[in-house]
């Protein structure tokens, strides 16, 4: 990938004013509550742009580029998927949640589970949410050492300071105001990728001869259960996601959460269609490349040298905010969950320094990580997210509608539990279950062992009461003939 000097510049410039927007609207915040739920007065533009600066990420353009490279229009259901999921958390949970006061997800469960059930959710949503931040780092990484001519492990060092940059000076607003910025630049970009390579694939004569199996052209080429599969495990992890939860509890009410979740909806579920149309092109000319580059490649080829700098900026911005976005609800839920209560952290310039020096352990941790899995498939880690941040959806949800019929102390087993299969399924098992079902399987049998374990607890203690009710009666009664 070599790159002139313009399209150089204008990569910078186009991650300067994506960057520079964000930093600049949050100069004055000084508060833990303002830097990580903008005083709760966020607008819905604002909610939508934290939102879509978190999901229009690796995921969303690189990786799914990636992975129709080798399996065609299937590869749309993240995208899809995705949407798909934010809808469902605006219909079903935008209100108790938002109207609940909390900050983090942790929170709604301490309120029905008890303290202990904090950290527990805090750690295991916290790892899934780690997964899913590589997904955005191992593209950048490849991307930034193909356009600089540099190793990779250099590459990731530069990363890491763009991260830490974007949301130290950044947070909730600053991450809101930026996704707003990027999401337009990306979404008109991503507009002339389409007809470029709309124009790209009609030009080819006889397509079948570079794409001769179905599946090709199939949306359910993968398998209808796969896509299934793949679009509950988005529904689970968008609801469990500290990252979207957190946009929703900084709304200034009910009515802007849901329409900024729609907006970000919106904007987020087409953006597989250019990726993949680019992608498909670059398998039938140029099947030779890594397909975590067909994009970028795609754009510095084929677009007009100013769009294809603007691009290729705009794509890398797409990755950083998608990771700072996840890195910021990781840092908030372990500063407030963990390390405030720990450290009996009261004052509020202390949660905030703490949130801020977990922002970079976690960026720092991230880009290590990764380095350990640079060849490995990106969307494979989202769906591996989605599974561990699953483990804690049925607590969750019974924890949000107020069903309160399992005692506490099963909260916790079903949480531990259900992220121990999802993960022995993801490494060492050999089924056919994907992990999320089995981890899925694995929550829901400890639910209901202990809703019926409560049950029984709670009979038995009425029949004692009603026992020690009846004792009561007849000693006051015998004490009073005695008098």
């Amino acid at each position: 990938m070599e790159l002139t000097g313009l399209q150089i510049a204008l990569m910078l410039l186009t991650m300067l004013v994506i960057t520079g927007s964000g930093i600049l609207s949050s100069l004055k915040v000084k508060t833990s509550a303002g830097f990580s739920l903008n005083g709760r007065s966020t607008s819905a533009p604002m909610v939508a742009g934290a939102i879509a600066g978190a999901s229009i990420g690796g995921g969303s353009t690189i990786g799914t580029s990636q992975l129709a490279f080798t399996t065609g229009l299937s590869a749309l259901w993240f995208t899809l998927g995705l949407g798909i999921g934010l809808i469902f958390l605006a219909v079903c949970f935008a209100r108790p949640l938002r109207e609940s006061g909390y900050e983090t997800i942790s929170q709604v469960l301490i309120k029905s589970y008890g303290r202990q059930s904090g950290p527990v959710a805090s750690i295991i949503a916290s790892t899934g949410i780690f997964f899913s931040c590589l997904a955005s780092v191992l593209p950048a990484i490849w991307l930034l050492s193909a356009m600089l001519d540099t190793p990779v492990y250099l590459s990731g060092f530069i990363l890491m300071i763009l991260i830490i940059i974007y949301i130290y000076y950044g947070g909730m607003k600053g991450t809101a105001v930026s996704g707003i910025v990027k999401t337009l630049v990306i979404w008109s970009m991503l507009l002339v990728i389409t007809f470029t390579s709309l124009n790209r694939l009609s030009s080819i004569e006889d397509l079948n001869l570079y794409f001769p199996e179905s599946f090709w052209f199939d949306l359910t080429g993968c398998g209808t259960a796969h896509c299934l599969e793949n679009v509950f495990s988005l529904i689970v992890g968008i609801t469990c996601s500290q990252t979207y939860a957190q946009a929703l509890f900084s709304a200034k009410d009910v009515r802007t959460a849901r329409i900024g979740i729609f907006m970000a909806a919106a904007v987020s579920m087409p953006v597989g269609i250019p990726c993949v149309m680019a992608a498909m092109y670059m398998h039938a000319v140029h099947p030779e490349i890594n397909p975590i580059l067909a994009l970028p490649v795609f754009a510095i080829t084929y677009l007009h040298p100013v769009l294809a700098g603007i691009t290729l900026g705009a794509l890398i911005m797409s990755l950083i905010s998608s990771v700072s976005g996840l890195a910021f609800g990781i840092s908030t839920m372990i500063s407030r969950d963990i390390v405030a209560p720990v450290l009996k952290l009261e004052r509020d310039d202390q949660i905030l320094k703490a949130n801020k020096i977990l922002i970079i352990i976690i960026s720092a941790s991230v880009i290590m990580f990764a380095f350990y899995q640079l060849h490995s498939q990106v969307l494979m880690w989202n769906f591996l997210s989605m599974s561990l941040r699953g483990s804690i959806f049925i607590p969750l949800c019974m924890a949000i509608v107020g069903f309160r019929k399992m005692s506490a102390v099963w909260a916790i087993p079903a949480m531990l539990i259900s992220t121990l299969f999802a993960l022995i399924a993801q490494t060492v098992a050999d089924i056919q279950i994907p992990p999320l079902f089995v981890g899925f399987i694995a929550s829901s049998t400890v639910v209901v062992i202990g809703i019926t374990a409560s049950r029984r607890f709670n009979h038995t203690v009425l029949k004692l009461i009603a026992k020690l009710h009846f004792l009561r009666t007849r000693i006051m009664s015998l004490f009073a003939a005695g008098k």
